[in-house]
């Protein structure tokens, strides 16, 4: 009975071990990440692969994100999904900024760690879009791309120091009858970007908030493989 208590044990630790969520501790600004790591089908982490960094929508989790939406990404990729503090993302101009030098910085960590062919991609839905278009003022020479999906980025939120240059390239979608975050806003928060890039660009899609993971990630998911094959 001992020994089967022992094995038991044993059992119950290697799994703990195995499946425990990865947690990165930026230095720069003290910022606790959690994030679990999910490859696409047929391939695997010893393989050169995409990175993107996936930040999922407010009051939602990185599970139902992946398993909604991002599960179905056939393309190639290593897909790193980070967990909100609380489950959301914060909308003060100060913890966007601390949030998106941290996210910034674990890309990077993650890009040295593993067999990457170019920077990463920032996909964002919802409230991790608002922080994706942060990002992109802020941090957009660290990705090869940043994707906001259904977002907004309002004046208050705005950065004091902008970094965002002619090379950073945003492709952002947005639902034209979008009853939780109005098409308009995705139309102000590319308006602010164009101010300073002209690789910017709004794509538009006959939905909703919510019905873009299953009717159009489709279309999102193409848009995203004709960039990664250039």
């Amino acid at each position: 009975m001992e020994k089967k208590g022992l094995i038991i044990i044993i059992v119950l630790s290697f799994l703990y071990w195995f499946t425990r969520t990865a947690t990165y501790v930026d230095s720069t600004t003290e910022i606790e990440l959690r994030y679990h790591i999910e490859y696409t089908t047929g391939t695997s982490k010893s393989e050169e692969l995409p990175l993107i960094i996936a930040l999922h929508g407010n009051g939602d989790t990185y599970s139902n994100f992946y398993s909604y939406t991002l599960k179905d990404f056939s393309i190639p990729a290593r897909i790193v999904l980070i967990e909100a503090p609380g489950n959301y993302w914060p909308y003060d101009p100060i913890k966007l900024s601390l949030y998106s030098q941290a996210i910034a910085n674990l890309a990077q960590t993650l890009q040295q760690e593993f067999l990457t062919p170019n920077k990463p991609i920032l996909l964002g839905f919802s409230g991790g879009a608002v922080m994706s278009y942060y990002s992109a003022l802020t941090e957009c020479s660290n990705y090869s791309v940043i994707v906001p999906i259904s977002g907004k980025l309002d004046k208050q939120m705005y950065p004091n120091t902008i970094t965002m240059t002619n090379e950073c390239e945003v492709l952002a979608f947005h639902g034209k009858s979008d009853s939780v975050l109005s098409y308009s806003n995705g139309l102000r928060a590319i308006k602010k970007l164009r101010e300073y890039s002209k690789n910017v660009k709004l794509i538009s899609f006959e939905g909703g908030h919510h019905g873009f993971a299953r009717d159009f990630k489709s279309m999102i998911f193409e848009t995203i493989r004709l960039k990664l094959n250039g």
